[in-house]
């Protein structure tokens, strides 16, 4: 649903971030990728973390990143983004 938002041709940027929300005793900790042009973005994917350090690793990345282009098609995806956070050799 949230694609067919999306507008029908250009390229699209992805952005990757991670969030970290308390519920009470609660610590969710989220993966997520945004995608759109201009100042209109929406959620496309995420995924909850479930280790103790809320942080993500370069396969987790990956494999996000992975779904992204099934869904989209290489082709529409002209830039991805992410905070310094995701440095890694991969």
């Amino acid at each position: 649903m949230l694609i067919s938002l999306l507008p029908a041709q250009g390229k699209l940027r992805l952005c990757l971030d991670r969030t970290e929300w308390e519920f009470g005793r609660c610590q969710v900790t989220i993966l997520l990728v945004t995608v759109g042009r201009g100042a209109f973005q929406v959620p496309l994917y995420w995924e909850l973390l479930d280790n103790r350090s809320s942080n993500s690793n370069a396969s987790d990345r990956i494999a996000l990143l992975q779904v992204c282009v099934q869904l989209l098609g290489r082709a529409r995806i002209g830039l991805v983004l992410g905070d310094r956070e995701f440095v890694g050799h991969k």
